[in-house]
């Protein structure tokens, strides 16, 4: 066997001294170091790229978390709303469902005509036309009050004046 072939890190054939054969680096053991060195760099450049990453990493993930925050409560207030709204509708159904009954009327007054007259009305347009009726009725009877009252207070008046002018009459005068 050739001895070259066995130590391939023999450079120098023409060395016969062992340490000179180490002690004197080549071109071929110039180029790794360059590798070496660029690779270091390109490690060093990606762990500070893994670094920025994972800081945009947790960024996205606390702005997410706070979108699907807000999303949460924004459904939530919904969800709130929604049955509230169903509740008021439920509510409001209640009532129309009263307000279209046949409601029975009380005779407790007394006036059980009163109370048959507006049995008969059937109909709303029946009804505001008895209302309309009524109210004028009632202003009617409202000013023929006042009047009355005008002409009482007025007699009351004139009654009180006739009987201070009677008292005048009737009590003897001094003698001046």
């Amino acid at each position: 066997m050739n001895p070259e072939a066995m130590n391939p890190q023999v450079t120098n054939p023409e060395a016969t001294n062992p340490e000179e054969t180490n002690l004197q680096p080549t071109n071929s053991q110039a180029i790794p170091s360059k590798n070496v060195v660029q690779w270091l760099n390109e490690v060093k450049l990606l762990q500070q790229q893994i670094k920025d990453l994972n800081l945009e990493l947790i960024n996205a993930t606390q702005t997410a978390d706070a979108w699907r925050s807000r999303y949460e409560i924004e459904g939530q207030q919904r969800r709130a709303e929604s049955s509230q709204a169903q509740a008021t509708i439920a509510q409001l159904t209640e009532q129309v469902t009263q307000l279209l009954a046949k409601p029975e009327l009380s005779t407790e007054l007394g006036d059980d005509s009163i109370a048959l007259q507006i049995k008969g009305l059937i109909n709303l347009s029946d009804l505001q036309a008895k209302l309309f009726e009524v109210w004028t009725e009632r202003d009617k009877a409202i000013a023929a009050l006042k009047a009355e009252q005008s002409a009482h207070e007025k007699t009351k008046k004139d009654l009180t004046m006739a009987l201070a002018d009677a008292m005048d009459v009737l009590t003897p005068k001094k003698a001046s």
